[in-house]
């Protein structure tokens, strides 16, 4: 096949093919480039559009993000020159202007995230102290109310004998007189029989 093309292209025609073919290859081979850069030039753009809606970052993005303004422009102004590579560089740079912003936006909200974790931390620290103490207050009041009761339960083991007196059984038969003191009178059986 080479040689069927090579016969009917000639030295001329081969000549121009080929210089057509160098020029097709050099503009496919910087679309990529223009594409990237001008991927970088949009990516920038968005990034500091985006930031500059955030009110609540302002004071920290502000520098990287006037660098990202400022390439953006040099950018512009390098294309409309007709300095393609150093636009491209611009850009970049610009991204990077953008990107450090956001990374400065994105690490002030996880250190204002932090900081409120840790005073959570503290707070339920201090609350589990709290609840620390409570119990072993707690226990140390159990443990006196079970010396209490076991001092009760040994000053309460004093030798009693139960009698059970009968008003009516003591005067029928002649039993002591009321008023009389418990040893004069008989401890009768707990069934009710009299002795």
């Amino acid at each position: 096949m080479h040689l069927q093309v090579w016969r009917g292209w000639g030295w001329r025609g081969w000549g121009a093919r080929a210089g057509a073919a160098v020029v097709a290859v050099g503009l496919t081979a910087t679309v990529p480039a223009r594409a990237q850069a001008g991927g970088d030039h949009a990516a920038a753009e968005a990034l500091v559009l985006q930031l500059d809606h955030d009110a609540a970052h302002a004071a920290l993005t502000a520098e990287a993000l006037a660098g990202a303004r400022n390439a953006l422009e040099r950018a512009t102004r390098l294309r409309a020159a007709g300095d393609e590579t150093h636009a491209r560089a611009a850009d970049g740079l610009a991204l990077e202007y953008a990107q450090t912003a956001r990374d400065v936006a994105r690490a002030a909200d996880a250190e204002a995230k932090a900081a409120e974790l840790r005073h959570k931390a503290v707070e339920t620290q201090a609350q589990l102290e709290r609840t620390r103490a409570q119990i072993e207050e707690g226990i140390a009041h159990v443990g006196r109310l079970r010396a209490q009761i076991e001092e009760a339960d040994q000053a309460g083991k004093v030798d009693r004998v139960a009698v059970e007196v009968h008003e009516g059984d003591g005067r029928k038969k002649g039993g002591a007189k009321k008023g009389a003191p418990l040893e004069g009178r008989k401890a009768t059986k707990a069934t009710g029989e009299a002795p």
